[in-house]
This record gives structure tokens, C-alpha cells and sequence, in this order.
């Protein structure tokens, strides 16, 4: 295989690991958990499983571009790490461009280890398809083509919410749709967004869910939650700006909830 058969097959292996396992990773919560309006990152989701696509085939061509594997593992590792910085710098919608700037810096050093196994898979595929694995040509590409599926959503399914949190978000979506029924009939608001100052006037229009595991950042009283059980902060965002938060601590199915944005 000469240097531009290599390259072209490492840029389509790329392409080939990259839309499956993007393409999972960004939709199976929606897939897992239908009607629930689940929050969107800034760059969104079709928009992320085209970058997502276009950064693997870029990886795939990175690692095949030389003979020498070493310089290609290395140099695919490297783009990774930027490509992710820059991803999540994207998302993040920080102002704060030099304190990320450090923190991308302080963890770049462990990110380049964690992706260089991915990196050598790339090459190791395309090694396989340059011949340095036994059977014939078809026979290879059926190999490299299941390792590329099972890689993919083997990888794709880490995104997907843990139980718990689809729990969490599905209790969050009927108190919403609760609240906005009793507010839109002058009805008595459910218990738990009694507290949510501001509810009945401004949450108005569509609205989204936000999972985090970062309960700690709302402050309310909660119960202690049991070893190895999984807390959810649910951040609900309204299309008029108003903002609230409730966290789920289970088994209880009532959260503790309270508003974020300031009301007069």
C-alpha cells in the first residue's frame, strides 16, 4: 500500500468510527428517553456529530500519514486534545478564556495518554488493511468493520444517563408540565415549587432539562443520599430567560427546588 492509499484509508476509517459513535453518543438520552425536552449545548447536536465526524477522519489521516507509526500516534493524540479543548471551550460558552486556557493546559497531559489507545486502534486497522493480518482482502475488511461498530457503540453507549437521572428528568418533567397547568388555571402549585419564587409569572414559553451530577451547586436542604446512589440536579430553563433548579436525592421522587433567576 503506498502513502496515499494508506492516508485515504486511514481518513475513511476515521469517518467510518467517527459518525456511528457520534451519532450515538449525542442522540441515544434523546433516544432513551422520548418527549422529554432534554437541554442542547451551544454547537448542538447534528452540528457535534459532523465535527465529531470530520475530527476522526482527521485523526485516521493523522495517524497514516507516515510510515513510521510512532510520529502518527503521537501527532493523532495531540490533535485529539485540541480538538476536544476547543469543543468543549465552544460549549462551555466561557468568558473566562485564560483561566480555561490553564485548566485545558493543567489536563493535557493526561488526555494525550487517554487518547493515544484510540489513536494506535486507527493504526492497527490500518495495518490490517495494508495486509499485515491474514485472509484475503475481504476477509480484512469484514474485521476491520466489526471492530469499527463495536468500538463505536461500545463507546457511544458511555453517554448514556445512568438510570437514576432518567429517572430524575422524567419526574422533572411532569412537575414542570404540572406547574405550568396549575399556574395557567390558578390552581395551587405542586409542593415542591412552592419555594421557586417567580414560577407562575415568568416560566412561560418551551423549556428544557439540564442533568448534573454537580448537586452541590444548588443551595437547598436535602437528604443525606444513601452510599453508591446517584444525586441529580435537574436545571430547568425557560424560553422567556427564567431559570430554576431541583435536586433529586432517591428514593424520594419530590426534589428540592429553587429558583436561579433573580425575580423582583
Amino acid at each position: 500500500m503506498n502513502d496515499q492509499t494508506r492516508r485515504i484509508s486511514g481518513f475513511f476509517l476515521g469517518i467510518a468510527f467517527g459518525f456511528p459513535y457520534a451519532l450515538i453518543s449525542q442522540f441515544i438520552n434523546v433516544w432513551m428517553l422520548p418527549g422529554i425536552p432534554l437541554f442542547e449545548l451551544p454547537i448542538g447536536r447534528v452540528a457535534s456529530v459532523i465535527l465529531t465526524t470530520l475530527v476522526m477522519g482527521m485523526t485516521g489521516l493523522i495517524v497514516a500519514w507516515d510510515e513510521e507509526s510512532f510520529w502518527g500516534l503521537m501527532g493523532a493524540s495531540l490533535f485529539l486534545v485540541l480538538a476536544s479543548s476547543m469543543q468543549a471551550y465552544l460549549n462551555s460558552g466561557s468568558s473566562q478564556t485564560v483561566t480555561f486556557f490553564f485548566l485545558s493546559l493543567f489536563t493535557f497531559l493526561p488526555r494525550l495518554i487517554i487518547y493515544l489507545p484510540l489513536a494506535f486502534t486507527f493504526r492497527w486497522m490500518v495495518g490490517v488493511l495494508e495486509g499485515n493480518a491474514r485472509g484475503s482482502g475481504l476477509v480484512r475488511l469484514l474485521k476491520v468493520t466489526v471492530v469499527i461498530l463495536m468500538l463505536a457503540i461500545l463507546g457511544g453507549r458511555f453517554s448514556m444517563l445512568v438510570p437514576e437521572a432518567q429517572e430524575a428528568l422524567q419526574d422533572m418533567n411532569i412537575l414542570v408540565l404540572e406547574g405550568l397547568s396549575a399556574a395557567a388555571n390558578k390552581d395551587d402549585l405542586p409542593p415542591a415549587l412552592i419555594p421557586v419564587d417567580g414560577f407562575p409569572t415568568y416560566a412561560t414559553g418551551s423549556y428544557t432539562l439540564e442533568w448534573s451530577s454537580d448537586v452541590n451547586r444548588l443551595p437547598v436542604t436535602r437528604s443525606i443520599a444513601a452510599y453508591g446512589i446517584t444525586e441529580s440536579l435537574i436545571l430547568v430553563r425557560f424560553e422567556s430567560g427564567y431559570q430554576f433548579g431541583c435536586v433529586f436525592t432517591p428514593p424520594s421522587h419530590v426534589p428540592k427546588c429553587i429558583n436561579i433567576t433573580r425575580v423582583r
